[in-house]
């Protein structure tokens, strides 16, 4: 952790407990909270079109629609002028869109990386491990990490698309070369290009007074990292814990980490879709709400377009924003990144984001769970037979 005043180190003293990896919190960013495709898109195409020498981008879902045309113009457009331009998209997030939209790119001057091709006769091609990640980064000093994909999914209505509700971040400061760092990897491992260190990793001065830590799983280690991150937190949570997640499957060790807290006294929320764009997951998912219940966890349905997010904020002190989903898929096979902020300052606005989001919620209760009906309890049984596959 890089030196500050010791007004700032005694502030961190309390929020650092809430960290598992203390070590790597960098004070000096500036962090900025954007909420759904209209802030994220808006700011995200601004960037690339200020990029002086480098672009990095990596997204899950990058589609051929109205969204994923603007954005391939814009990175064209820098790539075309030069700009040092790589994009990670993966192979079955992509699935559905034609190689001549990709090519397109590329006879631009964009480098295009497809992550673990469709080829079921190569050996290890990985159907189940993707890289789920969402990353920006411009001239290696800003980031964009979070939950949104690159589509009309995420397009405001007003806009012609479907409005999916979904949180983002922006980061200014030297935690966006971590955000670099991995992104580098991923090219060195599956692209076979070692991108120069110096310029795709400059040294960054500090633009805010925030700290972060960048928690990203990585091929064959780290594969925990952003799971344990969050029960470290969840277990030292003495207030609240806020949980917004859009594939909420939770294992028997996360659970236990939540009834435990609520034992403690600490008021557990978490913010479900009423209903999924995956119908198999949300099956999964509910066939464990009786038992959250049970334990005092309190269950609110998203009623508004789907819920695509995925954050938590704990105390006012520890928050998290990124790709993760709470499931076995995200921290057992997914190529993940998450960002940790630490502090008052940050949390404060995540929390005031789930607050105001609880009005389009319905709270669900224990009386009127039990009595829905038989054969989607047995729906909802089947389907968690195969939540390591959700």
């Amino acid at each position: 952790m890089k030196k500050t005043n010791s007004s700032l180190l005694n502030a961190s003293e309390k929020w650092r407990r809430y960290c598992l990896y203390p070590d790597a919190l960098e004070y000096g960013n500036k962090v900025e909270l954007l909420v759904d495709g209209a802030e994220a898109f808006r700011a995200m195409i601004e960037a690339i079109k200020d990029a002086k020498q480098t672009i990095l981008m990596d997204s899950y879902i990058f589609n051929d629609d109205t969204t994923g045309k603007k954005f391939a113009a814009a990175i064209m457009s820098r790539a075309s002028a030069g700009i040092e331009t790589y994009l990670v998209v993966d192979a079955i997030g992509t699935i559905n869109v034609p190689g001549t939209f990709f090519s397109k790119m590329e006879h631009a001057g964009v480098k295009v990386l497809e992550y673990r091709p469709v080829f079921p006769w190569r050996r290890g091609w990985g159907i189940f491990r993707r890289n789920h990640r969402k990353v920006l980064v411009v001239d290696g000093k800003t980031g964009f990490v979070g939950g949104i994909n690159i589509g009309d999914e995420w397009a405001p209505k007003k806009n012609g698309g479907l409005g999916w509700h979904d949180i983002h971040v922006r980061i200014e400061g030297p935690s966006v070369r971590e955000l670099a760092k991995l992104e580098r990897a991923t090219w060195s491992v599956h692209g076979n290009v070692i991108l120069d260190q110096r310029r795709f990793l400059p040294d960054v001065n500090a633009a805010g007074d925030t700290f972060v830590s960048i928690v990203g799983s990585r091929e064959r280690r780290k594969r925990k990292a952003i799971r344990n991150s969050y029960l470290h937190a969840i277990k030292r949570a003495s207030n609240y814990i806020y949980i917004a997640n859009a594939y909420f499957i939770p294992g028997s060790g996360f659970r236990r980490a939540l009834r435990n807290a609520v034992k403690r006294g600490v008021d557990v929320r978490v913010m479900v879709p009423a209903k999924s764009d995956i119908t198999s997951v949300q099956m999964a998912s509910q066939a464990l709400y009786g038992r959250l219940m049970r334990n005092g966890v309190r269950l609110f349905l998203w009623n508004d377009a789907v819920l695509h997010a995925k954050t938590a904020v704990i105390d006012d002190s520890w928050c998290t924003v990124g790709s993760f989903n709470i499931d076995r898929r995200s921290w057992e096979m997914n190529l993940e990144v998450n960002v940790n902020v630490v502090g008052e300052k940050f949390a404060l606005k995540l929390r005031q984001v789930f607050e105001k989001d609880q009005h389009s919620c319905t709270e669900l209760s224990r009386k009127h769970w039990r009595q829905r009906p038989w054969l989607q309890r047995l729906t909802e049984r089947f389907f968690y037979l195969f939540k390591r596959l959700m």
